[in-house]
């Protein structure tokens, strides 16, 4: 006679987990990376918001330049993240953001406030700071293949459904 084994009360055993793949990550990525600073590019130009030498009376706009690529983001990528889950670069490849707890579409201010925090991190590589990056990635090599973001969020990424 063998005796059942217990239910771990852990949510994540519980729930069978597809991770994505590295390579499928970096493209979805660097899709955004190329999308959003472009998408930006042509905001400040239809706005006018650099063109001017007002604009740089006080040395370069950086406030300016920092909100209209959150602006760009956001209009860019904000539907989907709210409605999907995904980016850009993560619909294309048909990806997608959960909750790692509950594997169901992560919290649209996590996406926002927690993940979106290291969007720059690859920008801020051009001028210098690749580590970071380095910092951010290094942790897809774990089991559960999620960036540093991910554990800060919350978050997995997933292949979409």
């Amino acid at each position: 006679m063998t005796l059942a084994k217990p239910k771990e009360n852990n949510l994540v055993s519980e729930v069978p987990q597809s991770t994505a793949r590295i390579w499928a990550r970096a493209v979805a990525n660097a899709i955004d990376i190329v999308l959003v600073p472009t998408f930006a590019l042509f905001l400040m130009l239809v706005t006018g918001a650099l063109e001017s030498a007002v604009a740089y009376a006080d040395g370069f706009p950086y406030k300016r330049v920092f909100f209209l690529g959150v602006a760009s983001y956001l209009i860019l990528n904000g539907w989907l993240l709210w409605h999907r889950g995904q980016t850009l670069g993560k619909y294309f490849l048909r990806l997608k953001i959960v909750n790692f707890q509950t594997q169901q579409k992560a919290d649209l201010w996590k996406l926002i406030f927690l993940r979106a925090l290291f969007f720059g991190l690859p920008h801020a590589a051009l001028i210098g700071f690749w580590y970071l990056v380095l910092l951010d990635w290094v942790f897809l090599i774990g089991k559960d293949r999620r960036c540093l973001h991910d554990y800060v969020a919350g978050t997995q990424i997933q292949p979409a459904d």
